[in-house]
Formats: structure tokens, C-alpha cells, sequence
């Protein structure tokens, strides 16, 4: 269906192009544009989603404000009324409004948390490219707009409707997400549309310039409608799940952006005053965004950097540290202090039996009451699988013990899961380096005899704590 809707597209926008200025190539194109309406009506009310419909109700709407816009002038025509431009002059900018509109909802609903960045730099390559119309497109003409409003507003119309689809565009393509079929036919109709109002003025032949300008927006009308149509439409409103990379050559166009106007300030320096105020305006806000973005980007990175440190030195699913980190607070571990190591019972009956979502739950319950039974200053670890161990700091062998059996309490109450109660047991371990144990009693040997006296706590019946051999 699709292959078939853009062949007739295209054929109608040649005809369209061919035709204009006549009242055949105003048929076929006012037929075409017609077709294209109701399919993008159909694609738009057929989506199940709000989030997904919104966008593409947006740019229905916008296809209409655009074709009533042209049959504004036709139909005064046949009616023998008076045409002043204005009724063609408000639909036009409704439907620039809102196709830029549908992008930035579609570019919203893609980047989801990672909007900002690309925000940032969308402004500064719009602003950019807002100051390269203007010089070109509007500066010239300003003199006309005394004369004539109405016609220096239906001439500019365009290039800042422009702006507001390029800023769109921009946001689009500089948010993460998939990119296939859908993605380009969207950029692709918006890239004619913008050439059709910005390149009609170079060419010499007006005649040539409304059939090429004709026959190009409509296609660039079709190819919007077609994006709808594709079969991946989706990853337009489908947020993105990997996020994005600063890519070096998005580097290079911030600073182009950035250039843009200063560029041009010092080029031209016969600009009226307010001109080049405005100048020097656009040249401080981009070099803000740009000073924001490159903010935002450090600020992502030391977050992604200590995320990474919090996960290399910490248990993924109870939030404990890990052994590396067990052994750096072992290390740093005044004398006097003592390890219990512990092994659960009845752990593995319960994760066979009632799966591994059970079992993950009763590791987070064990982690949360070995916090409940500690002290701030101690370090609770996860060393693997259901063995844990707790860092007393400063606690004696014998100080130790009313602390393992509060944990031994703790760790038999029952947990429940998915409406079932589940019981496990502790094994413990405590061994204590004393003041005077010399090197003897390194980290590494430390939990050594923890793990030793755990179990034989397991061979004298589970459920209760053995003091390490100190001679041994």
C-alpha cells in the first residue's frame, strides 16, 4: 500500500508542477492534497495510543490549515469575492505551528530523559540558522514592510515557518532513537519543504518557480503523510532505551553555530543599529547553550563516572558492597575490630522450590536487617551467592556475639513473596583481630578464619555463630 501511495504521489506532484498556473494542474493538485488529508486523518485517528496519536493529529491538522490555505484564493475566485491574503496568511502559519509541533512532540516522546541535551543543541543550531535566513531572506526586504505589511508578512511567512520545522528537524535528529524508513521519510519531506520556500526565490522564472515550488511541496506533503504510513511509524513516539553519544562532528556544527553570527557581524558591518544589536544578541545566546550544553555533557559524565565507581564496589541487586570494597575496609579496620561471616540456611530450598524472584527477594530482606543490626560506622558486604559479611568496627570478639545474635534472630523471621511466607536460617563466623595481633592477623587472613568458624557452625547444626580459633 505504501509503494503504491507514493508512486501516485509523485506522479501527482509532477503532474501538479507541470500543470500550474492552469486549472488542470490546480485540480490534480487540489485532489492530491485532498487524498493526502484524509490519509493522514486515517493514520492519525487509526493509532491506539494517545501519546502515539497526538503527534500525528498535529500533523493532520497542519495539512489541512495548509490546503485550506491554498484554496483560500481559488474559491474567492469562483465565488467573485475579494481576496486580501489574510484568511491564506493565518492558515499557512497554523499549519507551520503545527508541523513544528508534531516533531517536537514526536522528538519529546523519542528522547524522554535525555531531552535536555538535545534541546540545548537544537537552540544553538536554530539560532544559527535563523540569523543566516534572516540576513539573506529578511534583512533585504524590511523597507517593504512599511509599504506593505500584509505582502512583506506573506513573503517572510515562509522562511520563519522554516525555521520552526528545522528547529523541529533538529530536535529530531539530534535525539537518540531508531532511525529507519519512517525517520527518513519524515526528514526528507521536511528538507523539501524547506527548500521549496527558501530555493523558489533563486530561480529567475517565476513560472518555473511555481511549478517547481508547486509540484515539491506537494511531494514534500505526501513523504510527511507516507512517514505516517510506513510500517515503522512507531519509532517516531517510541522512546529511546540507550543513550545518546556526543559524536565529534556535533562538535564541529556547535561550532559552526556558534560563528554564525559573529561571522556575519563583522563581515557586514553596514547594518542598521538594531540589526546589529540583534546580531550581537544571537551571538551571546549561542554561546550560552553552547557554555549550558558542554555544562550538561560534564555534568553527565561525572554522574555516569560515579555511577560506575558505585557499581564497581557495590552488590547489584542488594545494594551492599562487594568483596573489593570488604577488603578495603578491612584494611582500613582498627585493631580491636571483628568480621562475622555468614552463610544463610535453607537458602537454596527456597530459590529451587520458589524460583529466583523468591530468592532475590529474601537476599534484599537479609541485606536491609543486617543495616537494621548494625552500626552506621560497620561495613555489611555481599561476597556472593547467600554469603555475606559485617565489618564490626572496634568490636571485640566478645562484643561481637550479642550483635550475632540479634542477627540470628533477625534473619529467621519469616519473609514473604508473592503471598508466600518463606523462613531461612544464618550460619556465623566471628573471628576478632585483638590490638596486639601483630601481622599475623591481616584482612585476607581475617575473613579466612570467619569463613572457617561459619562453618563449623554449619557442621554443629546451622543456626548459630562459632568464635574463630585465635591459636590456630
Amino acid at each position: 500500500m505504501l509503494a503504491l501511495y507514493l508512486v501516485a504521489t509523485v506522479a501527482a506532484a509532477l503532474a501538479a508542477g507541470a500543470g500550474s498556473g492552469h486549472a488542470s494542474g490546480d485540480l490534480v493538485y487540489f485532489g492530491a492534497y485532498l487524498s493526502i488529508c484524509a490519509f493522514a486523518a486515517r493514520s492519525a485517528l487509526s493509532r491506539r495510543r494517545s501519546e502515539d496519536r497526538f503527534p500525528w493529529l498535529y500533523v493532520a491538522v497542519g495539512q489541512v490549515a495548509w490546503l485550506a490555505g491554498d484554496a483560500v484564493y481559488p474559491v474567492s475566485t469562483l465565488l467573485h469575492r475579494t481576496y486580501d491574503g489574510v484568511p491564506s496568511a493565518v492558515l499557512w502559519t497554523f499549519g507551520y505551528a503545527a508541523f513544528g509541533a508534531a516533531l517536537i512532540g514526536m522528538a519529546r516522546r523519542r528522547a524522554g530523559r535525555w531531552l535536555r541535551p538535545a534541546v540545548l543543541d537544537m537552540l544553538t543550531l536554530a539560532v544559527a540558522a535563523a540569523i543566516g535566513i534572516w540576513v539573506v531572506f529578511i534583512s533585504p526586504y524590511l523597507a517593504d514592510a512599511a509599504a506593505d505589511p500584509l505582502g512583506a508578512y506573506l513573503y517572510v511567512m515562509g522562511p520563519l515557518g522554516d525555521v520552526v520545522i528545522l528547529a523541529g528537524v533538529l530536535l529530531l535528529v539530534l535525539s537518540p532513537g531508531r532511525r529507519t524508513g519512517a525517520t527518513r521519510l519524515l526528514l526528507l519531506s521536511a528538507g523539501l519543504r524547506i527548500a521549496a520556500d527558501l530555493g523558489s526565490s533563486f530561480i529567475p522564472s517565476l513560472s518555473l518557480a511555481m511549478a517547481v515550488g508547486t509540484g515539491v511541496i506537494l511531494l514534500s506533503n505526501a513523504l510527511l503523510v507516507a512517514a505516517a504510513l510506513h510500517p515503522n511509524s512507531g519509532e517516531l513516539t517510541t522512546a529511546a532505551r540507550q543513550a545518546p553519544t556526543l559524536h565529534p562532528a556535533r562538535v564541529w556544527f556547535l561550532g559552526v553555530g556558534l560563528l554564525t553570527a559573529p561571522t556575519i557581524f563583522f563581515a557586514r558591518r553596514e547594518y542598521a543599529e538594531n540589526e546589529r544589536i540583534m546580531l550581537f544578541t544571537a551571538t551571546v545566546l549561542t554561546a550560552g547553550l553552547i557554555l549550558a550544553r558542554f555544562a550538561s555533557a560534564l555534568r553527565a559524565l561525572e554522574r555516569a563516572e560515579r555511577e560506575l565507581s558505585f557499581r564497581s564496589r557495590h552488590d547489584p541487586l542488594t545494594g551492599l558492597v562487594n568483596r573489593a570494597a570488604l577488603a578495603d575496609a578491612l584494611a582500613a579496620c582498627p585493631a580491636g575490630s571483628s568480621v562475622l561471616y555468614l552463610d544463610l540456611d535453607g537458602f537454596k530450598a527456597v530459590n529451587d522450590g520458589a524460583g529466583h524472584g523468591a530468592g532475590d527477594v529474601i537476599l534484599q530482606v537479609v541485606a536491609q536487617r543486617l543495616r537494621a543490626a548494625s552500626r552506621d560506622c560497620d561495613t555489611i558486604a555481599r561476597l556472593g551467592g547467600d554469603e555475606f559479611a559485617v565489618v564490626l568496627t572496634g568490636l571485640s570478639s566478645a562484643e561481637a556475639v550479642p550483635v550475632a545474635d540479634r542477627i540470628l534472630r533477625d534473619v529467621a523471621q519469616p519473609i514473604e513473596h508473592d503471598g508466600c511466607w518463606h523462613t531461612v536460617g544464618a550460619s556465623i563466623g566471628i573471628a576478632g583481630a585483638d590490638a596486639d595481633a601483630g601481622d599475623a592477623w591481616s584482612p585476607t587472613a581475617l575473613l579466612r578464619a570467619a569463613d572457617a568458624a561459619m562453618y563449623r557452625a554449619k557442621r554443629l547444626g546451622r543456626g548459630r555463630w562459632v568464635l574463630a580459633d585465635l591459636a590456630a
